[in-house]
């Protein structure tokens, strides 16, 4: 997941890619791990799913960051990537993430924008939202 949100969210070329291990020790995956550990990010699986087009399975899990650590991690959050656009809002500030509301929540889904996953993921986190911001 961190190899994913500094590729994906910090524009960071591809961790791992030419075959070498991803280095953890070094910036940005320290940063996300440092922040794991002190109980900034707290992760949950949601699920296994399996895509039924191209059969790879998939781990849907959730990621729920505290505000401080969230805006430090992606102080840098990028527009674009060579994979697509990062979906957010812009309302407030540049990094700013969607709400986490059902509105929302029913956008993103309707709108097609997203894989069958996501969807499924973000619903799935939506419907046990009470367990996963749960603090403690």
């Amino acid at each position: 997941m961190m190899r994913e949100y500094s590729e994906e969210f910090l524009g960071s070329a591809e961790h791992g890619g030419e075959g070498k291990p991803a280095d953890y020790s070094a910036e940005p995956l320290a940063s996300f791990d440092r922040a794991y550990a002190a109980g900034g990010v707290r992760v949950f699986c949601l699920g296994v799913a399996l895509d039924a087009l191209t059969l790879w399975g998939e781990i849907l899990t959730v990621a729920v960051f505290d505000g401080p650590t969230y805006d430090r991690l992606f102080a840098n959050m990028v527009s674009a990537n060579a994979e697509g656009t990062v979906v957010k809002t812009g309302r407030v500030r540049p990094t700013s993430a969607l709400p986490f509301t059902r509105h929302t929540i029913e956008e993103l889904t309707a709108s097609g924008r997203l894989a069958p996953a996501a969807a499924g993921c973000i619903q799935l986190a939506w419907e046990h939202r009470r367990t996963i911001l749960r603090r403690g």
